[in-house]
């Protein structure tokens, strides 16, 4: 057995590089999200209309 020490960081390997997210990974994060904004905007919009206490 062996114990190799870098002492600078000119020998330390590189730590790998963040895959790149899949085409349909993508789509489905952008899809996601834009529902996430309209169910906020249409919670919102039920909680703002007057003579209701949705919370009540």
């Amino acid at each position: 057995m062996s114990a190799v020490s870098y002492s600078t960081p000119k020998f330390v390997p590189a730590a790998k590089a963040e895959s790149k997210k899949g085409f349909w990974a993508r789509v489905l994060d952008a899809i996601i999200a834009a529902r996430t904004e309209q169910a906020e905007r249409e919670v919102l919009k039920y909680v703002q209309r007057p003579g209701r206490y949705p919370l009540m």
